[in-house]
């Protein structure tokens, strides 16, 4: 019988057995293997039995679906050995040889007959809980279910051991630590996975992360370091017999499964006592020599050094704050954040990339908010809002690459709908929206090929139109004799001279707008506002253009008070033309009014 073995971003796994043909994973209720952290999609992977091969499929989830590190697309075939990834979950599948085959769900049976038993990891202080949940067939009773507590990563085969740490140094001769987690930190104080009190180990000294089946040892800041085969490195890949040196205890990395042959222990305490005492010695030198130096220039010295196990709590936070970042949890690295940068005695350099890290949680929260609205906009199919949305997210934050394969979805629609439109216009013989349409889409992909070829398709006006004298003359001022009558007669004289006294016809309007969208495409659009004013009175959609060619104009001639106004009298559609046109001329439309870009 196969089974699922499913292991957290923690090392804890939980185990079930392949019974059905159909197995649903997501992080909503009602799938059958429900993984509640966020980086999982409401119904995200299914993974399907069929003729003895078993596939796993991707329901066009945002994070995807890797197999052996590589995302797939679709369906793809797995089998024992591969290494499933959704999310922070690792999924692997095991064939179990020892157990009988377990009988089929009866006939019959309801799909929702099920029971959930949870799986729980353990939780941090102000961690929200995060919870693995399995449903199997409630009639089940000759079916293994999962099995609670749910068993370590060195119990997931009973024939393989994890890997270990074994100590070779004289002092713990023989002691061995088993590498059954995601994480091990290493230290002197009892908080750590690793526990070695030795007066040269750090309070927090050093932490082992298994990446892909591959383990390697990281320095936590500590004061003696991490040496592996003599060497010292920050972090650094683990092999079979690496010796490593924490202060003066020596330890041998070990594979999972595998045997080390110890035959006597080293003695690192007199190596270290003579490179200690060498060390020292020069230490005292120099401290002296730059206290003496100091006093002479008249500078203060500091009471005490700086404490060692500040630095090494601050690294180990700095670490979780890394997790966090990864996971997705914005407020939890910002508390971390303000915590370390609260901490007395802090190196510049620990302050510096703990102030990196608050900054990119702050970006990446804000993001967030973004990106939810481009996902929401994007799934009820207003592609115009979801293309702007997306703009406005950073180009290096995570959300804009978890926003990319949407948007690689849903622009050749967007697309295709306003190249629809351009083309169903230019049958029409409205030119005016033929344009602007073909412009959304070069606003966004000013490349884009069946745009351009669109673009240069000829388009004529409906026939019959003539030009308005009056608009092609401009406004006509009156004469000093027609105000001077204007007055004597008590009535209001007009106060704008481009407001005509009376609305044009509709063939008029016409040729008034055609005249004005000319204006604009020239570049003089103080001419096209004053042409396209005269017909804001007429037919609903004489003014609906007009108020587009006013209101573009507006953002180019940067009179926020104007592209309000045609902002206002404006539909949908035509309100995020605006905002297209204002954003590329230095207007930006935030907190539902316009403003200068900063």
């Amino acid at each position: 019988m196969y089974k699922l073995i499913i292991e957290d971003d923690e090392g804890k796994t939980t185990v079930v057995p392949l019974i059905r043909d159909e197995i649903s994973i997501g992080r909503k209720e009602g799938n059958t293997i429900r993984l509640t952290e966020r980086n999982v999609s409401r119904r995200h992977a299914r993974i399907i039995r069929q003729n003895g091969t078993i596939y796993i499929e991707d329901l066009n989830s945002y994070n995807g679906i890797k197999v052996n590190g590589d995302r797939i697309t679709g369906r793809a075939a797995i089998g024992e050995g591969d290494r499933i990834q959704i999310g922070d979950y690792q999924l692997s599948v095991k064939l179990d040889k020892s157990e009988p085959k377990s009988n089929p769900p009866r006939a019959g049976a309801s799909p929702d007959e099920t029971v959930t038993t949870p799986f729980q990891k353990q939780q941090l202080a102000g961690e929200p809980t995060t919870q693995i949940q399995v449903q199997a067939p409630a009639s089940a009773s000759s079916v293994p279910t999962v099995p609670t507590p749910v068993v370590s990563a060195a119990a997931a085969g009973a024939t393989e051991r994890p890997a270990r740490l074994i100590v070779i140094s004289k002092q713990f001769f023989r002691q061995e630590f088993p590498l059954d987690k995601a994480a091990v930190v290493i230290g002197r104080t009892d908080e750590n996975d690793v526990v070695i009190n030795h007066r040269s180990i750090s309070r927090h000294h050093a932490k082992i992360v298994r990446e892909g089946g591959r383990y390697h040892i990281i320095d936590l800041q500590s004061s003696n370091g991490v040496r592996v085969n003599g060497e010292e490195y920050g972090k650094v890949e683990l092999r079979k017999g690496d010796q490593i040196d924490l202060g003066h205890v020596r330890l041998v990395f070990v594979p999972p499964g595998q045997d080390y042959e110890i035959s006597k222990p080293v003695d690192t305490e007199r190596t270290g006592q003579h490179a200690a005492l060498l060390v020292g010695l020069l230490l005292v030198v120099a401290i002296v020599g730059g206290m003496v130096a100091l006093r002479h220039l008249g500078v203060r010295l500091p009471l005490g050094p700086r404490s060692a196990d500040v630095e090494g709590e601050a690294a180990k936070i700095l670490v979780d704050i890394d997790s966090d970042l990864l996971g997705k949890r914005w407020d939890e690295a910002l508390a971390k954040a303000e915590q370390v940068l609260a901490m007395e005695g802090l190196s510049q350099k620990l302050r510096e990339t703990t102030q990196a890290k608050q900054d990119k949680a702050i970006q990446e929260r804000k993001a967030k908010q973004f990106y939810d609205r481009f996902a929401a906009a994007a799934g009820e199919r207003r592609y115009d809002e979801a293309m702007q949305l997306y703009r406005e997210l950073p180009v290096d934050s995570i959300y804009k690459q978890m926003a990319r394969e949407t948007y690689d979805k849903i622009f050749p629609l967007f697309v295709a709908d306003h190249l629809d439109r351009a083309e169903r216009a230019r049958l029409a013989r409205n030119c005016q929206d033929f344009h602007e349409e073909i412009q959304r889409v070069l606003l966004l992909e000013p490349n884009h090929i069946r745009a351009l070829e669109m673009k240069s398709r000829p388009c004529e006006d409906r026939p019959g139109a003539q030009e308005a004298p009056a608009a092609r003359e401009g406004p006509r001022k009156r004469s000093r004799g027609e105000r001077e009558r204007t007055l004597a007669s008590g009535s209001r004289p007009q106060a704008d001279a481009t407001e005509p006294a009376e609305k044009p016809s509709s063939e008029d309007a016409d040729a008034v707008l055609r005249e004005a969208q000319n204006a604009y495409l020239n570049g003089d659009f103080a001419r096209a506002i004053e042409l396209a004013r005269p017909v804001r009175g007429n037919s609903a959609n004489a003014a609906t253009r007009a108020w587009r060619i006013i209101g573009a104009a507006a953002c180019n001639l940067k009179d926020l008070r104007l592209v309000t106004d045609a902002y206002r009298h404006l539909d949908p559609n035509a309100r995020q033309f605006i905002v297209y046109v204002c954003q590329r001329s230095g207007v930006v439309f935030a907190g539902g009014q316009f403003k200068l870009a900063e």
